[in-house]
């Protein structure tokens, strides 16, 4: 990037953010205060421990520059077209791993939050700062009725553990004993609860063991649509 008067590299978010902070004139404290962070996180980011920080849409906020610029260093680092609240719409969250969601799968999430190595956007929802992403394997919540919902393999899923879930909703569920997770629907048959998929070839299973629990609903997924 060509500044008047020098020539500044700016190739990684911790570069562009504190060269950002320097053209406004502010401290590491001062650009917390504005942004409502802690004074770690922006240091956390300037040092590149975090190198995709959850607040940046916050930090961007209060710095005016633009969080794509931010992010990857694309088109101009000035936010004076940037809509905000279009881009506050999108929430980060952490896309973590499973073996297999036909029957059950082990989970792996390795990350702190804010720290994970692959994201996914949640576009039509605002998920918790819990809510993690799941990609799809298997076949069993694929539907073979057209024009029913269905979630071939591969399509991403946002999950969020702070929301409650009833009878209809699509839900993780979790073996504490063996922390292996399934993708299903929930639903209800004479108050007793079940895990149903949406392919008819996998089994419906009762929820009669106290090791099996609801972790999380699925609240958007993607193909794009909103739960």
């Amino acid at each position: 990037m060509q500044v008047p008067g020098l020539i500044t590299v700016v190739n990684t978010l911790a570069e562009r953010l504190r060269w950002a902070r320097d053209q406004r004139g502010l401290t590491q404290g001062q650009l917390a205060k504005r942004a409502g962070v802690s004074q770690g996180t922006i240091g956390n980011a300037e040092s590149g421990i975090r190198d995709k920080p959850r607040e940046l849409l916050k930090i961007a906020r209060a710095l005016q520059a633009s969080p794509d610029w931010l992010e990857s260093g694309r088109g101009d680092w000035q936010a004076e077209e940037v809509n905000f609240e279009e881009v506050a719409m999108k929430r980060r969250v952490p896309l973590i791993s499973w073996v297999r969601a036909g029957l059950w799968g082990a989970v792996e999430d390795h990350f702190h939050p804010g720290d994970a190595d692959e994201w996914a956007e949640a576009y039509d929802t605002r998920p918790g700062e819990n809510a993690f992403a799941l990609r799809v394997t298997g076949d069993s919540m694929t539907s073979p009725i057209p024009g029913d919902r269905t979630f071939p393999e591969g399509t991403i899923i946002i999950v969020d553990p702070g929301k409650a879930a009833g009878a209809g909703d699509f839900v993780i569920a979790k073996d504490v004993a063996t922390q292996k997770a399934t993708f299903k629907r929930l639903v209800s048959d004479g108050g007793r609860w079940f895990l149903k998929p949406l392919n008819p070839s996998y089994p419906t299973v009762e929820i009669d063991d106290p090791n099996i629990r609801v972790v999380g609903k699925v609240v958007e997924y993607q193909m794009r649509g909103k739960l």
